[in-house]
């Protein structure tokens, strides 16, 4: 997560909590919609509040999207299961290269296949 230090405070208003996070308004809204996580305190007057614990949700869901280039439904598991595992995602890479080598050497073998077949139709005048 960020290095970032969060004010000594219990509660932060909106425009105190895009200036805190770095985030902009309209992605912070979205981000409430997607997260059941982020809980903050609407009051009479529509003014939202934040808890401490909803700033540091948005800095993790943040680290998560933008540091760790997660999608979305990948940062929700991360967020929602303690269990989750960063290196999942290098598991999901490290199967899509081990594809890309096995294909170029399937691809390799075909070929040299190919040309034995060519050697020997012309060896044998087929």
């Amino acid at each position: 997560m960020s290095s970032m230090t969060i004010p000594h405070k219990s509660s932060f208003k909106f425009g105190e909590l895009t200036s805190l996070t770095g985030i902009k308004p309209y992605v912070i809204r979205f981000w409430e919609t997607e997260f059941s996580e982020l809980n903050p305190v609407v009051a009479e007057d529509g003014q939202k509040t934040y808890s401490r614990a909803d700033v540091e949700t948005l800095l993790k869901i943040k680290t998560l999207l933008f540091d760790h280039k997660l999608s979305l439904q990948e940062a929700k598991a991360a967020i929602r299961d303690p269990e989750w595992k960063m290196h999942e995602k290098n598991v999901v890479a490290n199967v899509s290269s081990a594809t890309t080598y096995v294909q170029e050497n399937v691809k390799e073998s075909l070929l040299e296949a190919l040309s034995v077949i060519k050697s020997v139709k012309s060896r044998y005048h087929w």
